[in-house]
């Protein structure tokens, strides 16, 4: 039998068991080492998406919710001042009067202005503020931001008006966290989570004609009323134009193509500028039109109801097809060329900066404003300017009210 050296293994064995030992104690602390690492980074993951919801969360509000409840607040203020009854208005006094009949409820807090708030979800709420003029505020702070963020009453410097004419109209809007009515809105623990201010110019639109006239043109020599074109002036004139620039071509007396108080009006003074005319630029007129055309395809038919058409393109064509119908006001820019079989008709201002070329079957109520040279022309059937100043005054009224005049101008993010 083979003897078995049982002390040299004996020897060797124990050694091999510690180092085994001593590897699988490293594992283990690397693998707790690395746990921990992982948590760590899933840790630090998790709270980063926290804090980017939350700063998203935030950003909406300042750049939606906050800029939503201002553009509400400059809403409220202009329907405020259309729905006095003493116009223009010029004051800006909303009211709180629970007890008044009918009741007087305008506003929460009539020492700021017209001032509202609304429930977004939840404990989320907006406010939106416009602030009234007060010069006598006894709170000094609060004086200090009304001072800043009031309406303003700019007819003279802006239009050279009279008094309400043109408003500037500023709204503050807020999104806040609403813990408790018994504080104000932006005191412990209710929270301030984003504001935003708004502002637009709002004013009432005139008109005023060179002359009380169906015609009104720039240059007499330049306006030419042909076989059946009729000009019809009632009480008013029949063509006004300025003194010294010629005669307009009316044809024999006997044709009576023009007719009015009196048929042919020189006037030793003549301004049919936009400024004159509306009281505003050819910008401001834009901001305030209910469409603006620059392509002859999108000429509306009929003109929407008492509304505002600005054509500004070279010339634009009206037939069959695109016939001038409908009632409001239509600024031409260029040239305005109504041919023949056009079949059109409209009642109210037509103002054409170009020439201006009017041929039957067409007629026209209120009042043609034209600076460049005229013709009206018929031929088996009439092309009519009738001077209407009862469709004039009517839409004197609708647009005497106020309306835009300037896109919202947001402070914050505009600057």
């Amino acid at each position: 039998m083979q003897a078995v050296d049982l002390g040299a293994r004996g020897a060797g064995g124990p050694a091999a068991d510690r180092g085994d030992e001593g590897e699988r104690g490293l594992a283990i602390v690397l693998a707790l080492l690395m746990t921990v690492l992982a948590v760590g980074i899933t840790t630090t993951g998790v709270l980063m998406l926290r804090a980017t919801v939350a700063k998203t969360r935030t950003n909406f509000a300042a750049r939606t919710q906050a800029v939503s409840a201002a553009r509400s607040g400059l809403a409220e203020a202009l329907s405020w001042l259309r729905r006095q009854t003493s116009q223009p208005v010029t004051t800006f006094t909303p009211q709180l009067d629970a007890s008044a009949s009918p009741p007087q409820l305008d506003t929460i807090d009539p020492e700021i202005g017209l001032v509202r708030e609304f429930r977004i979800t939840g404990t989320t709420w907006a406010r939106y503020e416009v602030w009234r003029p007060w010069p006598g505020d006894p709170d000094a702070a609060r004086l200090a931001r009304r001072q800043l963020w009031q309406v303003d009453d700019v007819s003279r410097p802006r239009a050279g008006a009279s008094p309400g004419s043109v408003w500037k109209l500023r709204s503050v809007g807020y999104v806040y966290r609403r813990s408790s009515t018994a504080v104000p809105f932006d005191s412990p623990p209710n929270t301030v989570l984003a504001s935003q201010i708004a502002e637009v110019e709002v004013r009432r639109l005139t008109i005023t004609l060179p002359g009380q006239a169906a015609v009104n043109v720039r240059d007499g020599n330049s306006c030419h009323i042909n076989t059946n074109g009729r000009i019809v002036g009632g009480t008013g004139a029949g063509i006004f134009y300025p003194q010294g620039t010629g005669s307009p071509t009316v044809g024999p007396a006997s044709a009576t193509r023009v007719t009015g108080t009196p048929s042919l009006a020189p006037s030793v003074t003549y301004d049919d500028s936009y400024q004159a005319v509306f009281g505003l630029s050819f910008a401001e007129l834009s901001a305030m039109a209910n469409r603006v055309v620059t392509s002859a395809d999108d000429f509306p038919n009929p003109i929407p109801d008492s509304s505002i058409v600005i054509v500004d393109m070279p010339t634009l064509q009206i037939n069959a097809s695109r016939p001038l119908n409908g009632t409001g006001i239509v600024i031409v820019r260029g040239n305005l060329v109504m041919n023949a079989g056009n079949n059109s008709l409209f009642s109210g201002l037509l103002y054409v900066e170009g020439n201006l070329t009017v041929r039957a079957p067409s007629e026209i109520n209120g009042s043609v404003i034209c600076g460049g040279n005229m013709t009206v022309q018929g031929a088996s059937d009439f092309a009519t300017i009738n001077f209407d100043e009862g469709v004039l005054d009517a839409l004197l009224s609708r647009f005497g009210n106020y309306r835009l005049s300037s896109t919202t101008f947001l402070p914050r993010q505009s600057r």
